[in-house]
Parts: structure tokens; sequence; C-alpha cells
């Protein structure tokens, strides 16, 4: 009974890209995303959770062992489709299937839902000119089973992805131009697409990356669109954030990146909270972060980072003033059976220690990805938060990681806000008087590669409430348990 209603999207999304003449550029999956990252080369110094399959970084860069054989055979139809074709033309497909469970959800005791979620991504690319192409990707998430209202993150039927023109070839030539919605992913703690989502984030802006032997500049100038229920979503008018992201590779030590960034953002109406004088109301926003994050590779085996960002400007009539920090190193024992690769980081994001001055000190996240910033349950977000993680990453067989990781929470002020991963705000003490320690979380998760398009994964998170949590929301546990299985054939690069 589904099936048509299934088809019909497929078929119009088809069709319209044919239209506009355009195709997948391995989905934006180039140098231009490759600083996400936090470790060195498109690495992660935490475990593997967040990686969406990639060709950049290898074999979904889960596993060590690149270069070994998969289990199963290949399947990539649309590589061999784009075999056949004039080498100006491409198409590329990705299906995401995934089944979520929350139980205890909002630490509410008995608010659980579980549900399926489907993604599918088909997108095409003109490449008439080695210095000219076209891209577009529609997609298509949808939610089947879960507790109404269904509405982004997890819906977001028949949706235009990417739609850009670039000018120039970003890993072969010094500058490079991009106009249309895109990814931008320079930075995952503060500006990217967040793919773990169902509809993901895309931004309607232009870009300028530039790449001169050791040093690399993005230049941009964006809006994040903001996503529909059904439809081409749009951006809202107003709300843009403007950068310059750089990197220096091998300074100070080889193998090595320096990455300093600063990042304005504006926003026409934002909340601004209220003073002894005066009671809550909105404003204007213009928000500058300066920020600096160093991350290498030594002797082969250790993975560091190290990045701190500040926060200046105004939210109406108040000051900003807020910072945060994130610093992890790893190591993995490669001579060891199964490569054990342990892992530590610890995160800061400011709070506001006073909610009635006429000074923001909560830390604005901006647009991270939102996935394991915090361990796999994605239950807070990077704003007056502390928090200290440690893990053990294993591979039992060349194509399959096993990850798990303990995390302790606190909030760097007891009279701020918890807060969510999209900002919003869990629950407040004014009074400081419930404390700050929020919880523990124990996660498990593992991923297999059965051959270099198609991935699967499991994964479960439980979070044991601390003293905050069981006074102000009477908390139970948490859990989160999921199911996912990945394929994504981008077709030939030509």
């Amino acid at each position: 009974m589904q099936r048509l209603p299934l088809l019909r999207p497929l078929m119009a999304s088809g069709f319209l890209l044919l239209s506009a003449g355009l195709h997948p550029a391995l989905a934006q999956d180039d140098v231009t995303t490759q600083n996400g990252s936090s470790g060195y080369g498109g690495a992660w110094v935490t475990g593997p959770a967040s990686n969406p399959l990639s060709f950049l970084n290898g074999p979904a860069f889960r596993t060590t062992g690149q270069n070994t054989p998969y289990d199963l055979p290949d399947f990539a139809p649309l590589t061999a489709l784009d075999n056949q074709l004039p080498a100006w033309i491409g198409f590329g497909l990705e299906e995401r299937l995934r089944w979520e469970e929350m139980i205890d959800q909002g630490f509410k005791r008995n608010d659980d839902d579980n549900y399926l979620l489907n993604r599918w991504r088909f997108f095409m690319q003109i490449k008439p000119a080695s210095w000219l192409r076209i891209v577009g990707q529609m997609q298509d998430a949808r939610a089947w089973w879960q507790q109404p209202p269904l509405q982004p993150p997890n819906t977001n039927r028949f949706d235009l992805k990417l739609a850009y023109a670039e000018i120039g070839d970003p890993e072969h030539q010094w500058i490079s131009v991009r106009v249309g919605r895109q990814l931008i992913n320079y930075n995952n703690t503060i500006i990217a697409n967040s793919e773990w989502r169902d509809q993901g984030r895309s931004y309607d802006a232009v870009v300028t990356n530039i790449h001169v032997d050791r040093v690399h500049l993005g230049i941009f100038a964006a809006s994040v669109v903001v996503p529909l229920d059904e439809g081409i979503s749009h951006h809202q008018e107003g709300n843009n954030i403007y950068g310059m992201y750089g990197g220096i590779d091998n300074v100070f030590l080889p193998t090595s990146s320096l990455e300093p960034f600063v990042l304005w953002r504006v926003d026409p109406s934002v909340s601004v909270e209220p003073t002894a004088e005066s009671k809550a109301k909105t404003g204007h926003e213009s928000e500058q972060a300066y920020g600096v994050r160093y991350k290498g590779l030594a002797l082969n085996n250790f993975d560091y980072s190290v990045e701190a960002i500040r926060e200046a400007g105004t939210d109406g009539d108040n000051n900003i003033r807020a910072w945060g920090t994130t610093d992890g190193i790893a190591y993995r024992f490669a001579p060891v059976p199964w490569k054990p690769r342990v892992f530590t980081q610890y995160d800061y994001a400011s709070g506001d220690k006073n909610p009635k001055d006429p000074v923001h000190e909560t830390f604005d996240t901006m647009y991270p990805t939102a996935h394991d910033r915090f361990g796999i349950s994605d239950q807070f977000g990077w704003q007056n938060i502390k928090a200290i993680r440690a893990g053990l990453t294993v591979e039992p067989h060349n194509r399959w990681s096993v990850t798990a990781q303990w995390l302790n929470f606190w909030l760097a002020s007891a009279t701020d806000s918890l807060y969510n991963t999209s900002g919003g705000s869990i629950v407040r003490d004014t009074a400081g008087t419930a404390g700050n320690h929020i919880g523990n979380e124990a996660d498990l998760y593992t991923w297999y590669e059965l051959n270099r398009h198609v991935n699967v994964g499991f994964g479960v998170a439980h979070i044991f409430p601390g003293q905050y949590l069981l006074i102000m929301e009477k908390g139970p546990n948490f859990t989160y348990p999921y199911f996912a299985l990945n394929f994504k054939d981008a077709g030939t690069t030509h």
C-alpha cells in the first residue's frame, strides 16, 4: 500500500534534477568539508560514532584496514551506470535506514517512543569543463510510527538538499567559488552539516575556497536552510553567518594543522534575557566568535586536538561574553591484537552566572554536528556544560569496530539552563540550589563495513541522572538504542 506514495517523490526528484541539468559531486565530499573532523586528515579523536560513509576519508574511515579486502562483494549500481555515460555527467544515490527507541525521553517516566527513519538522496552533476560543475541533490526523509507531530529533524519530505554551481576545482586549483545550496563543514563543533539528523543541514551560501601550498582558507557568507515538513525549504531572511576559516599544515610539528577562524552571526530577532529593570524581550543579535584549533597525528598512532573559542558582540542591549574549549587525545596500540585505541576528551562551554545582569555569558554553539557531541544519546548541547569522556575502540576484524565510552556531565553555572543540542532549555534552576552534577552516560556502539558502499551499525546509550536531574526533573534513567544501515554510491569521478 505504501509503494505508490514513496515512488512519486522519487520519480519527481529525478525529473526535477534532469530538467535542471545537475549531479552528485560525491555529495560534496571533498577537501572543503574535510576540516570538520576533530582529528588530522579526516580522523576523529574520539570514537567513530558520527562518521557518515566517506570516500575522501577512506572506507567510511571507521577502521584502520583500508587496504584489506571486504567480506562481501561490492554493490555500486550508480558507479556502473556512470561508467556507461559521457564523462561530463554522472549520478549518485544514498539510502539510510535507522531504527531508534527513546525510553523515558525528556527524563519523563514512561514517555517512550520507537520509530523507523528512512532517508534517500539522489544527486546529479554536470561538469562541462574541468573548472565548472553544476550540482544538485534531492532528499526525502521520513519517520514511520513516530509519535506526532511528524516534523524536522526526522521528517523532511521531498526537499532540495544541494543546488550549487562551482567555478574552479578545490582539489586541484588554488581558488574555487561555490554559489548556491551546499554543505559547510569546516569545524564540527560550531559550523557543520550534522549528518546524523535525518534531514541534515544545508546552507544557502557563497563560499570561496583558497588552497596555496600548506595554507587553506575558506571565506563564506551563508544562511542556514530552515527545513520544512514537506517541499522545498528556504532560509530565514536576515539570519546570516559570515566567516573565514583557515588552516596551515605542519606548523610546529609534522602531520599537524593549525586552524584559526572568525565567525560573525547576525539575527534580526533573538530572545534577550531580562535584567533587573526590564522584562524578557527580543532584539537584534550581532555575535562574533574567534577561535583556533590545533590538531595532529604523532608517531602514526597518537591523535591530539586542542580548540578554544571566544564569543563577543551584542544580543539586543546585552553584551555577549562567552567562551568554550574542547581538548582530546587518543592512542592506538597498533601491534596489539584488535588494535585497541584509547581516547579521552574534556569539554567546557560557559554559562550565565547572573540571569538578571546585562551580560549574556551562555556560550552559543551556533551550527554544530550534534551526534556524539556529548555521547550518542544526543541529549545535551555545548552550552553551560562541563564534560569528561573516556573510551576504548577495538577492531575484532579488519572491517569491524566496537567502541565503549563513559561520560560525566556538570553545569558550568548552576543558575543557567541545561540545554539540548538545538540550544533550547531543558530545565533551569535560577536559584542554583539543585547543584550542578547533571549525570553520567554509558555508550556502546559498533560499525561493520560489509563492502565499500554499505555499512551496518548498532548502538545503545544510557544516562544515569545526577543530583541536578533528580531534583529538577525527578528523572528516571534515559535509554536510547539504535540500529542503522547505510548505503552510499556516489558514482564515478571522471
